[in-house]
């Protein structure tokens, strides 16, 4: 999941759950038609939201080490651990404690800031864990990279979820504010669904435009609705954001369901096609819960289907074939960044070719991470017993070896985007 997403999903929590007591505006003994908060909300909310967005601290190793393989070999290990975490939520709140004397703010007592921080850092885990990334959770007694495969890992409707009822609960805390506000917000967040139907189409996953207005119809319903007869200055940011809490975990058991209906089409589809499967795996695709593909690991390579749920309608079939074995793979093994990118792999397919000039280039590609625009550049010949409308195509997520005539590596690391 994106930090951004992370930070606004501990922001959520941390409104529900730890800001303290609330006084909505609409409240008959608030003269002064101002929401009111606990002394230490901001500090409470902070820590909350700072622990939710903490583990992605580990993007920047990468960098200051100039290890390109960071992302894969050290994003989500030791700062996602579920066993390290006492020990961050600890260090954290240890820092809060003269941060907030310094800037002069009301705090929770230690304990509480760790139970905050604690929590922060367990709803990071837990959307790191829907994803399809994998995450080292028990990090530094094991490396393996469980990933449950449920949400995208960027799903923009996790996010609306989580943001939207934290903006509302914004425009009623002030009634002399709320049509100023609510239109604002209404207006920002249509621009936002439009956006997000530009990059969606761009990016190879469209919906119909018409899903805009909707979208935006539902917004208007949030902001706006609850104004009639008051009955949103009434109600606490806390009542906002506990709602926004059960919507987003609905939200979660919702692609958990769905996630188990298409392993179950997949694997079938699998037995259908007589195929002699070493793992098999479902991943959500953007836009919504309906959209997935189905990966199938087989002795020639990986296949990959794309079909709908709950129909389980194929859209398209394709196989990666693995290059036959040759000692420019065998020699490719030996590297150490290819037996990171192999560890890290759950479906990695082998490709070799040979240039004009003599060079001899090996290619490893995770087909989890297909890019949808690579145009078919395999030069075998389409196999004519594969199911009809299924055909063969390069994929994406590559690193790259590059020989020499000699059989010499002359250089490797991740393709550069052509």
């Amino acid at each position: 999941m994106d930090t951004i997403t992370h930070g606004i999903v501990g922001a959520l929590l941390g409104k529900a759950f730890f800001a303290g007591a609330d006084l909505p505006a609409g409240r008959p003994n608030n003269s002064g038609l101002l929401a009111l908060s606990s002394p230490t909300a901001r500090v409470a909310i902070a820590a909350c939201t700072i622990g939710a967005m903490f583990p992605d601290i580990d993007i920047f190793a990468g960098p200051i080490a100039h290890n390109p393989l960071a992302i894969m070999e050290w994003h989500r290990g030791i700062t996602h651990s579920i066993i390290m975490l006492p020990l961050w939520a600890i260090l954290l709140a240890a820092v809060s404690i003269p941060l907030s004397y310094l800037l002069k703010y009301n705090r929770p007592s230690f304990l509480m800031l760790f139970v905050i921080y604690a929590a922060g850092l367990a709803s990071h885990i837990v959307l790191d864990l829907v994803t399809n990334f994998g995450t080292m959770i028990w990090s530094p007694l094991n490396d393996s990279r469980p990933a449950w495969d449920w949400i995208f890992i960027l799903d923009l409707t996790l996010t609306s979820i989580a943001l939207v009822p934290q903006l509302a609960a914004w425009c009623f805390r002030e009634p002399q504010q709320y049509l100023r506000r609510s239109v604002f917000i209404w207006c920002l967040l249509t621009a936002g669904a439009f956006g997000t139907y530009l990059f969606a189409a761009a990016s190879g996953f469209g919906f119909p435009l018409i899903a805009v207005a909707v979208i935006s119809a539902i917004f208007a319903a949030i902001v706006f609705l609850p104004a009639g007869q008051g009955a949103g200055f009434r109600w606490t940011r806390a009542n906002w954001a506990r709602a926004g809490l059960l919507i987003l975990c609905i939200y979660i058991a919702a692609a958990a369901a769905m996630h188990r209906s298409a392993i179950r089409d997949i694997q079938q589809f699998s037995t259908t096609q007589h195929f002699h499967a070493d793992k098999v795996a479902a991943l959500a695709l953007p836009p919504t819960l309906t959209h997935w593909a189905g990966l199938v690991s087989t002795p020639e390579g990986v296949w990959r289907t794309t079909f709908h749920e709950p129909s389980g309608r194929i859209e398209k079939s394709q196989l990666y074939a693995n290059a036959p074995d040759s000692s420019y793979i065998e020699q490719s093994k030996t590297l150490r960044d290819v037996q990171v990118y192999l560890w890290f792999a759950r479906f990695p397919v082998w490709h070799q070719r040979q240039t004009p000039d003599g060079q001899s280039i090996v290619e490893i590609s995770d087909i989890r991470f297909l890019r949808e625009d690579v145009p078919d550049n395999l030069d075998s010949s389409e196999d004519k017993t594969r199911p009809r409308g299924i055909r063969a195509r390069s994929a994406g997520f590559t690193f790259q070896i590059i020989f020499d005539a000699a059989g010499n590596i002359t250089s490797h690391g991740f393709k550069e985007p052509e």
